[in-house]
């Protein structure tokens, strides 16, 4: 089964049997029951029951269950999937911070957890019970955040992006000084200093580790926050500047105009169209 990119995070656990998953873009990967992937920004990629099999297009299904090949006998295997909807103003932060796929084996640490929520999912999204929607958005929520949670260190090691900063002790701890007070005048020296290093070594374990320099992420985080403001609540320029850390208004329009392409009131307006 072939699917088209949708640039949304989609996921999947296998409920029995296995089968291959290849990405476009990363290693192929054998999933076996238990097993949960993440895909932060799904591009397009193929499953199929065994290798060398010409895939067949698939569009996205309505929810219910959906079985391809053949229609009789028991399936070789089972699996439920979904999507996340995340605002497009900042799904490219997930893609460029996070790492194209997240395996979780189902013998890892906090896979138990996982299969739970996306159980409790499963079970929400097939029944109409009054407030249904607000429950699924808030089981997905938990569900994303578990699964950053259980990612470990080692996966995390093996690529660039916000994981791998985390899992670096140093780096981890700017980072959340960083996201706990974005409004702060950051330098790369009061980074470094949060760190515990120097400002050299700071800067190249940064760049090295999250895959961009320190004042480079700052700049996107600031951005990320500024345009969740502008698109969810009526504030003026000065409040979300002062919010995100810019002295005024009229430099908070420039650092956005040429991070965006758009200045930040055109941005706003955006979300009538």
């Amino acid at each position: 089964m072939r699917y088209a990119a949708h640039e949304q995070p989609g996921f999947c656990i296998m409920l029995e049997g296995r089968c291959f998953l290849d990405v476009d873009g990363a290693d192929e990967v054998e999933l076996e029951e238990g097993d949960f992937v993440l895909l932060p920004s799904t591009p397009g990629f193929v499953m199929s029951s065994a290798r060398g099999l010409q895939p067949k297009l698939i569009t996205a299904s309505d929810g219910n269950e959906l079985r391809h090949g053949i229609q009789v006998g028991p399936p070789t295997m089972r699996q439920l999937g979904g999507a996340f909807h995340v605002d497009r103003a900042n799904a490219k932060l997930l893609e460029r911070y996070l790492p194209a796929m997240i395996l979780v084996r189902r013998d890892d640490p906090g896979a138990a957890r996982l299969r739970r929520l996306v159980e409790l999912i499963g079970e929400e999204a097939t029944t109409r019970r009054a407030g249904r929607e607000l429950i699924l958005e808030r089981l997905i929520e938990v569900l994303l955040i578990e699964a950053l949670r259980v990612q470990t260190v080692e996966a995390a090691g093996r690529e660039k992006g916000l994981l791998a900063g985390l899992a670096d002790p140093g780096i981890a701890r700017a980072l959340r000084k960083l996201h706990a007070d974005v409004a702060h005048r950051w330098t790369v020296a009061k980074l470094a200093r949060a760190a515990g290093m120097s400002r050299a070594v700071f800067a190249e374990r940064f760049a090295r580790t999250v895959g961009t320099p320190p004042m480079e992420y700052v700049l996107d985080w600031r951005i990320a926050i500024a345009k969740d403001v502008l698109l969810r609540e009526k504030r003026s320029l000065s409040e979300v500047a002062e919010m995100i850390g810019y002295q005024s208004a009229s430099a908070f329009s420039v650092a956005f105009s040429r991070h965006a392409g758009c200045s930040p009131s055109g941005f706003a307006r955006s979300r009538f169209k």
